[in-house]
């Protein structure tokens, strides 16, 4: 099976869902980190929609830990939301939920 990701941001009012499609992985980062990064100053919302993610590394995972950050300075909340389980169950193993729950409510 070949290794690819799609990545398409789609912008309604004040929300961002950016939608992940197949691996998100080291070689397959870079385009969603480039999404990341374009994410406008008056967004109050990104939805980061993993209804086809097929597979996530730490590469992936660091990359969405950066979003936090990145939501931090630009003051945004962050959803995921259309995990499977297996994706589910890696967030929920390596306390990704929990680390998400304290930058939306402020915390470090």
């Amino acid at each position: 099976m070949e290794e690819f990701v799609k990545v398409t941001k789609k912008r309604d009012g004040n929300v961002c869902t950016i939608y992940i499609d197949g691996f998100l992985d080291y070689s397959t980062i870079d385009p969603f980190t480039e999404e990341i990064i374009s994410i406008e100053e008056s967004v109050q919302q990104v939805i980061i929609d993993c209804s086809e993610l097929e597979f996530i590394d730490s590469t992936g995972i660091g990359a969405i830990i950066n979003l936090l950050h990145v939501s931090r300075e630009k003051k945004f909340q962050i959803q995921l939301d259309g995990m499977n389980e297996a994706v589910k169950d890696l967030f929920q193993t390596i306390g990704l939920f929990e680390i998400m729950k304290s930058f939306n409510e402020g915390g470090n």
